[in-house]
């Protein structure tokens, strides 16, 4: 599943989303959960700033920074995103 929060004009230094984005897991041992930010351009494709993947088991919930890598894999310092992760168990 993939989903998008919306885009923050003019405020690459600190952008803040407020977005809730909610995914149902089947497998959880099996599913990576990967951040990707892009500088958002109306008018051609969005330009890649880094990203960050891991396993959803290793995700713990509460507030959390997630430190972005570029393409090949190398630290984008001092990029993060901070998150708060809430994880619940459907019955």
């Amino acid at each position: 599943a993939k989903q998008e929060t919306r885009y923050i004009d003019n405020n690459g230094f600190n952008p803040a989303w407020y977005d809730t984005l909610q995914f149902t897991i089947h497998v959880p041992e099996l599913a990576l959960v990967r951040f990707v930010v892009e500088d958002y351009d109306k008018t051609s494709k969005n330009d890649f700033v880094g990203q960050f993947t891991l396993p959803f088991t290793c995700i713990q919930p509460g507030y959390r920074h997630i430190h972005l890598l570029s393409k090949d894999g190398t630290g984008i310092p001092p990029s993060s995103l901070f998150v708060n992760v809430r994880i619940t168990k459907l019955t």
